[in-house]
């Protein structure tokens, strides 16, 4: 075993299955358990359970901010099941889920601020137009939901579904390198309704780099901490700009 494949030998789902999986996954949280949550919380709102009762939530900031950490955490079933119906399956081999020492971390992590540094002078050399929704998104609502959802959530689960589920089992069918780039394009894509087309170039960027991280580490920690570093210096720098 090198460092850049666990073997093909080893209990994953193949490309088409990982595929369906992985469509199954996007229509069970972004339909299901987001309406559920929202319905959830209008409930307790004393609202009335109806169209445009969700409508007027989903328009809210600070109420999408609470639905992605929710959805986020109720899909972990959901992950474990997409993993354990694999006959024969291994978590920790599936999702990469090994321990990799702090300096190894801080390094990738290091290496992501590079990046995402170079992007952003790109960015500004460039004169290239900003969405503002990440700035949008960190000055409303509660700061505690919106670290929890952003630096937290959203990079320990999009990296269990994207460099652990989906790499994994593209990686067993196609190698790594075609894994990396393969489930990088489709992270940048997943992005596209918050960001315009060039901030979209730093998504595939990032996607790049968690990949590299993944493939060359054998661990998911790694690409996590990236995530999670990448996310809470977008908000800081928003935050900053607007004082």
């Amino acid at each position: 075993m090198n460092a850049l494949s666990t073997g093909k030998n080893t209990a994953r789902w193949g490309f088409w299955m990982t595929c369906v999986w992985f469509v199954g996954y996007l229509l069970a949280t972004q339909v299901l358990l987001s309406v559920a949550v929202l319905l959830g919380l209008a409930w307790r709102a004393d609202l009335p359970l109806r169209e445009s009762t969700l409508r007027y939530l989903v328009e809210d900031s600070g109420v999408l901010l609470q639905v992605s950490l929710m959805v986020n955490v109720l899909s972990a079933p959901l992950i474990a099941l997409m993993v354990f119906s694999k006959k024969g399956s291994s978590w920790r081999d599936y999702m990469a889920w090994r321990g990799v020492s702090i300096w190894r971390v801080m390094l990738w992590c290091m290496l992501c601020v590079l990046a995402a540094y170079s992007m952003g002078a790109l960015h500004h050399l460039l004169g290239w137009p900003e969405s503002k929704f990440m700035g949008k998104m960190a000055l409303i609502g509660s700061p505690m939901v919106m670290v929890l959802a952003v630096v937290v959530a959203a990079p320990i689960f999009e990296e269990m579904v994207f460099r652990g589920f989906m790499y994994g089992g593209f990686e067993r069918s196609m190698g790594a390198m075609p894994a990396v780039l393969l489930t990088s394009v489709i992270f940048a894509m997943m992005h596209a309704f918050q960001y315009n087309g060039y901030e979209l170039l730093h998504m595939l960027v990032l996607g790049l780099m968690l990949g590299w991280a993944r493939m060359r580490t054998q661990s998911i920690w790694v690409p996590i901490a990236m995530h999670a570093v990448n996310n809470g210096l977008s908000i800081a720098a928003f935050l900053l700009e607007s004082r």
